[in-house]
């Protein structure tokens, strides 16, 4: 640093004098509209073009409507004194017209702006030095254009959508579509988790993604504006930013809540998803109606998965700041109610849990309960969000890279989390300033020794649970397989795949005429060695050949039936048919032993834990296991049931294991693990599982790790 840089940082440069030209005056792109807050009357006032809104006492807009930029606050002051009756000082109206002035609502004109431009680079030169070359990707914005005009240009070819015509068909497309969801929910809800938990998703799925997403993004944001213009309002800022580097449009509908009631308001809020789940309820039309593996049904189903349940969940949620929460705003009537909670429960966590002398904001006494509660599941919600996308990460990394998945994803966590843990280190940090000489004059010598004596049992204590982890693979605990026994053609087919069956149920049926010429002849027969016999008892004949030859027509007929009856092959288990595009054999031949399909019984899912050799000993039947499937939340209990070596290699769902740095001489075991299906289970499904070996102690995990060492370099 030479001279100059130390003068300049060690003598800032004067602050350059404020400028103004005469006295306040309101901007003439200013409009305002009295409104109903908590139950109170207030003035919402905008600068068209500016962001932010104030808000405004009925007694304070009276003063500041006075000012036009020619009356003095001596001037004002007497005249609210003529027209109310009430004597304001002019040295009070001074201060309250500067603090607004620092908000930047006068008008100001070019020379006032220029300085306060000045002013405002000047104060932020050294932070701006400070931050050179740095790039804040969590949120990266670039400008926009007017979008007013847009608006304007499409709103007289678009006003169509207010109607109640189109209210209605609406209704009749949500009510075609929630059937369609409800029929298929095994299908779709399932993989709505697995489409959003990136599990299994390669470059061009994730760009494919990406771009649906931007695309429904802006029509998503243009549906607030047009609402907005609808009612009156302009539009004058919509762009495109990037958050965490996920692409989002983001568009300003702040006068809708000058012009618009609440009614209105609502409307604006959810005209988002309003629009969105029009596009999820065309695209179940066309998912509906076309065949499976074209084109337009996979890009439809995925705009369904887009649109659909996750829009609902996520955009519908009043716990974090998107639609729901707008919308759950107005319906209470009043906003902010998440820095309101959350401020109101930090205060309380401070003075009533650390005992720090913080002032905690008046809050009716009926609105505590639901502050407390807002406040924790808001909270608690907002961090499982974030936690949820780092997880995601993870999922898409650790497909390109299983060894090195995780970093990519650890940076991810601090870059979200980086501000919150400086926020908590910060606060830890007031609480020991605020406690330190308390604990001091508490850290006596008997308890210091008390302390470190917990200390110590809790180092030898076995109040841990050691467990060894492993993947898992999910299969049905029971599954058949039914083949054709006889020849014959498929004449109809009654299942489809993923169709539940019971035992005994009809599959499909086949003809053979050979076999059906052999059962016709074989009843024939019967019935004439029947006659006979009954001619010979009548006759007095040769009983006993008559009916060895009845006997023998009746074996014959009874194989005919039997093999005839194997021209209608039916389930011999309860379960899940499993064969793909069943309903294609129709019409084709079939030879006796083929394959047909395969029955699995899913109601009890087996999972296969393929352990280490190394760790296997350790393992026992009847151990506890957490099992926790990839792209779901929580984790599933089992107990292990049996223990075997692997039968082959390792399947292709666990290859990845192979690619682990140190992994490829491993031999495996299976540990098999029974767990009931809640429905969401499927087979193949894979997983981390942690089987629980024994309670154990830090102590005891130390010397086990250090032993098996020796044990293994050392012998």
């Amino acid at each position: 640093m030479n001279l100059a840089e130390a003068l300049n940082a060690a003598l800032p440069d004067l602050p350059a004098r404020r400028a103004r030209v005469g006295f306040p005056r309101l901007h003439p792109a200013l409009i305002f509209n009295e409104n109903i807050e908590e139950g109170k009357p207030v003035v919402s006032a905008l600068i068209r073009g500016e962001q932010g809104m104030f808000t405004f006492s009925p007694e304070q807009w009276k003063v500041i409507e006075l000012f036009d930029g020619k009356r003095s606050w001596e001037d004002v002051a007497r005249l609210l004194e003529e027209r109310d009756g009430v004597r304001y000082d002019p040295d009070d109206l001074r201060e309250f017209t500067s603090g607004l002035e620092d908000l930047d609502f006068w008008y100001k004109t070019s020379l006032e702006k220029n300085v306060a431009l000045q002013q405002k680079l000047e104060a932020g030169r050294h932070d701006h030095a400070h931050r050179k070359g740095k790039i804040d990707v969590a949120h990266i914005q670039f400008s926009a254009w007017d979008p007013d005009r847009y608006f304007n240009l499409i709103y007289p070819w678009m006003k169509w959508v207010y109607s109640r015509g189109f209210a209605l068909f609406c209704a009749a497309l949500f009510i075609f579509m929630i059937g369609v969801f409800v029929a298929n929910w095994g299908q779709i809800g399932r993989d709505t988790l697995e489409f959003y938990t990136f599990t299994d998703k390669t470059a061009a799925d994730l760009a494919e993604f990406w771009i649906l997403f931007l695309i429904l993004g802006f029509f998503h944001e243009s549906a607030h504006g047009l609402t907005c213009k609808h009612y009156g309002g302009e539009v004058h800022r919509m762009g495109f930013h990037l958050i965490f580097l996920t692409p989002a449009f983001f568009v300003d509908v702040t006068e809708a809540w000058i012009y618009a009631n609440r009614w209105q308001r609502l409307v604006a809020v959810m005209a988002g998803i309003g629009i969105e789940l029009v596009f999820c309820a065309l695209a179940t039309i066309v998912w509906w109606g076309t065949p499976a593996g074209s084109g337009a049904h996979d890009l439809a189903y995925k705009i369904m998965l887009i649109t659909g349940a996750a829009v609902v969940v996520v955009n519908m949620n009043p716990l974090i700041k998107l639609d729901g929460y707008y919308a759950f705003s107005e319906i209470i009537g009043f906003s902010d109610i998440k820095e309101k909670s959350t401020a109101y429960l930090s205060q309380l966590v401070r003075t009533r849990i650390f005992r720090m002398p913080v002032e905690v904001d008046y809050v009716p006494k009926r609105r505590r309960p639901g502050y407390v509660t807002y406040a924790v599941l808001s909270g608690a919600y907002s961090y499982g969000l974030l936690l949820a996308v780092v997880r995601f990460s993870y999922n898409v990394s650790s497909k390109f890279s299983p060894q090195w998945g995780f970093v990519p994803a650890l940076a991810l966590a601090l870059l979200i989390f980086k501000s919150r843990i400086r926020t908590f280190l910060k606060f830890m940090q007031t609480v020991y300033l605020d406690k330190r000489d308390r604990l001091r004059s508490w850290l006596t010598g008997p308890r210091l020794w008390l302390g470190g004596a917990a200390l110590l049992l809790l180092f030898v204590l076995p109040l841990f649970h050691e467990t060894v982890q492993a993947r898992f693979l999910l299969e049905p605990l029971q599954r058949a397989e039914v083949r054709a026994t006889v020849p014959g053609r498929v004449t109809a087919v009654f299942v489809k795949e993923g169709e539940r069956v019971r035992a005994g149920q009809l599959l499909l049926r086949m003809a053979n005429p050979n076999l059906e010429s052999v059962r016709a002849g074989s009843v024939e027969q019967f019935a004439l060695t029947g006659m006979e016999r009954t001619e010979a008892q009548l006759k007095h004949r040769d009983l006993g050949a008559a009916l060895q030859q009845h006997q023998r027509a009746g074996m014959d007929q009874a194989v005919a039936i039997e093999e005839s009856d194997q021209l209608a092959p039916r389930a011999p288990i309860d379960g899940v048919v499993t064969a793909p595009r069943l309903r294609d054999l129709v019409g084709s031949s079939i030879d006796s032993g083929t394959m047909i399909t395969g029955i699995a019984d899913l109601r009890v899912m087996r999972a296969r834990i393929f352990v280490p050799e190394f760790a296997v000993g350790r393992i026992y039947p009847g151990a506890r296991a957490r099992l926790l499937v990839d792209g779901a939340f929580a984790p599933r209990s089992a107990l292990v049931t049996a223990i075997q070596p692997a039968a082959g290699p390792l399947p292709p769902a666990l290859a990845t294991l192979r690619q682990i740095r140190g992994g490829a001489n491993l031999e495996y075991y299976t540990a098999d693990a029974v767990l009931a299906n809640d429905g969401f289970l499927s087979s193949g499904m894979t997983g981390t599982a942690k089987i629980v070996v024994r309670r154990s102690s830090l102590a005891r995990m130390a010397v086990r790790a250090l032993r098996d060492f020796a044990d293994r370099k050392v012998w």
